[in-house]
């Protein structure tokens, strides 16, 4: 049997016994829990076992390092490598990866589980304050989910524990969120669309403008004679025996245009429903009444909504205020045709109503997003009731 590895101080040559305890000490300073600090410290003494002759401590900490880095990654190897700080950061390991704890993306977390601005910060730097308290700098990320529950249940308010214990449920489903929203030009969807983007930490948002433009690239007008056209105006690509729907043909232009859209709007949907995939779609488009929708009710959760400014005036100064964040839009020719943008909307928010579709009047910013988090909220508390035992947990 071969005898106790030993280890050669790089700086005076003396050769000491590796002791395993020792390792197992430096790594749980430097945030690695026991467990695992163990694991690591038992490989490395039987490497050097295989070796059979004394090691360098410099090559036993790069041994020991890429080691740590192969198991959790660069970060607990740099942790390891500075030497366990007093400032080292709170970390969090899930999934066989590991990521330092930050307030800021918590509180992020928080608001896309609905919880107001002011609450997810004091969540969040509680949670922070209690971290900090325990022994070990690692935490795993089910056991950081239960100390967040119990701290909003304790120190903030039961709704927001709830909130949050009803998106972790979600999260855990493997459903994709599918967030849909429509409104008449100037209603203000894209800028929604990319706070909710942001909030929500979904990646992929898609336009049905851009879906209008990349299929009139591949079909010929003939084919499609309205695409050429904004949507408050695409009558003027209608055959002059187009029926009219409504007597009006601004709405009649509109739903020809909208035919041919749909088959890629819906898609595009199915895909990210296949793939599972979170998505967030706006555009005028975005007709939920008249979509086939039924299947991506089935595996996803699915919020349609409808955004819209309540008076002429505020759609108006909507309009001025994109013309000077993008000057390379028509806003002057939106302007002149602002009676035919307010028909169009005042037929979407009728579609909207009759189909039990969530109409959202974009006033202030805030206000809007705070709305629109309270029925995508709703929308998973209702698929993912806050049941604590669904996620293994006591009542608390």
């Amino acid at each position: 049997m071969a005898g106790k590895p030993f280890v050669v101080e790089h700086s005076t040559g003396r050769k000491n016994p590796f002791l395993r305890g020792i390792l197992v000490q430096s790594l749980v300073t430097a945030g690695i829990s026991f467990q695992d600090a163990y694991e690591v410290a038992r490989y490395i003494r039987e490497k050097l076992d295989a070796r059979g002759e004394p090691v360098d401590t410099r090559h036993l900490r790069q041994l020991v390092a890429e080691e740590l880095e192969q198991r959790f990654g660069a970060v607990v190897r740099r942790l390891y490598e500075a030497g366990g700080q007093r400032d080292r950061p709170l970390l969090i390991h899930k999934g066989g990866r590991v990521e330092p704890f930050s307030i800021g993306v918590l509180t992020r977390y928080l608001e896309g589980c609905g919880i107001p601005h002011r609450e997810a910060v004091k969540g969040a730097r509680l949670v922070h304050d209690r971290l900090r308290s325990r022994a070990e700098a690692m935490i795993e990320r089910d056991t950081l989910r239960r100390l967040i529950y119990e701290t909003l249940h304790q120190d903030c308010c039961h709704g927001a524990a709830d909130r949050f214990l009803s998106r972790c449920l979600f999260n855990d489903s493997g459903e994709p969120l599918i967030i849909l929203i429509g409104g008449t030009t100037g209603a203000g969807k894209s800028t929604v669309a990319a706070r909710l983007a942001y909030l929500l930490d979904i990646v992929r948002t898609q336009s049905t403008d851009m879906m209008r433009e990349i299929i009139r690239c591949y079909l010929v007008p003939h084919v499609a004679p309205t695409l050429r056209f904004s949507s408050f105006d695409a009558w003027k690509g209608l055959p002059p025996s187009g029926e009219s729907s409504g007597d009006s043909p601004i709405i009649t232009g509109f739903l020809a245009q909208f035919g041919t859209v749909r088959v890629a709007l819906e898609a595009t949907i199915q895909r990210a429903v296949k793939e599972r995939h979170p998505l967030i779609i706006d555009g005028v488009h975005v007709l939920p009444s008249h979509l086939d929708l039924e299947s991506v009710r089935e595996k996803a959760v699915l919020v349609p909504l409808m955004v819209a400014v309540t008076t002429r005036a505020k759609l108006d100064e909507h309009l001025i205020q994109r013309s000077r964040e993008q000057p390379d839009r028509d806003s002057a020719h939106h302007r002149e045709m602002l009676d035919a943008i307010w028909q169009l909307q005042s037929f979407l928010i009728d579609q909207a109503e009759k189909a039990g579709i969530p109409v959202i009047a974009n006033w202030e910013p805030e206000e809007t997003l705070a709305s629109i988090m309270e029925e995508i909220t709703a929308r998973i508390r209702a698929r993912f009731p806050p049941d604590p035992r669904r996620m293994g947990w006591d009542a608390v």
